[in-house]
């Protein structure tokens, strides 16, 4: 496996060390969307699909790691191309359709076709871009994975998803089928154009690279104050013409030290969500080494 380097810019990937400032002087990681922040939800720990109607005006959020963000991505695709683009052969007419519209969103359309329009696509958002394509069958649909331009995985590899159902995608991911895994299949074979949808997610890292295609083979930090908080804000969007969907997935990193400075009520949120998590599911999060010393520490920003 790769090395992980170590250095605190988002935007370089995990192996690699910042070789110039590839963000402005003065600039602070920091997660610009409050409405994306983790919540408590229920007494126990549950899996859930947390879906709400997206406004179409706001599917992708211009803010300050925009420009940024889409710098990383210029490089990426220029030289990791075969890391961060994958795709099925059955996959460029509606990879197509995928990429005009995000476009047309932008007042900007491709020469390009197929999932070469996907990728221009990609190169004019800070969201990674992924498509399902809708294949009938006798329960109704099939919506395997087919494409994708994904650019900041965490800790997981987009070669290794392609192919597969929502379901099979999220195998790893510990009690994904017993919680939510039918109520997600419903929710995509209900998705209709004129109602997309959005939800977010949140885990802990132990470094701050937006692009981490895998896990580090060891803990790389000893204090929870050196921890990172990684969310992620998604869109599933249903494509009109073909059918598919477009499940589009923007990620933040920003250090604990300021995550925590929003007040004692994000700090004891995260406290409650981290004590929740099962031991399966705190490992899967990258938690689980570091869970005691993070509720401790969280408990002492409060007290």
């Amino acid at each position: 496996m790769t090395s992980f380097v170590t250095h605190r810019d988002p935007f370089t990937p995990f192996d690699s060390a910042p070789s110039t400032p590839s963000v402005k002087a003065g600039y602070v990681a920091r997660i610009p969307h409050d409405d994306i922040l983790p919540q408590v939800v229920g007494d126990t720990f549950r899996h859930r699909v947390g879906t709400k109607p997206l406004d179409l005006q706001q599917w992708f959020v211009r803010d300050a790691e925009w420009e940024p963000t889409l710098a990383m991505k210029r490089d990426l695709i220029a030289r990791r191309r075969n890391d961060v683009v994958c795709y099925r052969d059955d996959a460029h007419e509606v990879a197509q359709e995928a990429g005009e519209l995000v476009l047309s969103w932008l007042d900007k359309t491709t020469s390009n076709t197929g999932v070469e329009a996907l990728v221009d696509a990609a190169l004019a958002v800070p969201d990674d871009l992924t498509v399902l394509r809708s294949i009938p069958n006798d329960a109704g649909e099939q919506l395997p994975f087919v494409a994708g331009v994904v650019c900041s995985p965490s800790r997981w590899r987009l070669s290794e998803k392609i192919g597969h159902d929502m379901l099979t995608v999220h195998k790893p991911v510990s009690l994904y089928a017993d919680h939510i895994g039918a109520a997600v299949d419903t929710t995509l074979t209900r998705l209709s154009p004129e109602r997309p949808i959005w939800r977010s997610n949140w885990t802990l890292e132990d470094h701050p690279a937006l692009f981490q295609p895998q896990s580090p083979s060891k803990p790389l930090v000893e204090h929870p104050s050196e921890l990172w908080i990684r969310i992620e804000r998604e869109t599933l969007r249903r494509l009109p013409q073909t059918r598919g969907i477009l499940f589009t997935i923007r990620g933040f990193q920003e250090p604990l030290t300021t995550y925590v400075q929003r007040g004692t009520q994000a700090v004891s949120t995260l406290r409650e969500l981290v004590s929740r998590l099962p031991d399966s599911l705190a490992r899967y999060k990258s938690v689980y080494d570091y869970r005691a010393a993070t509720i401790s520490w969280l408990d002492s920003l409060i007290a």
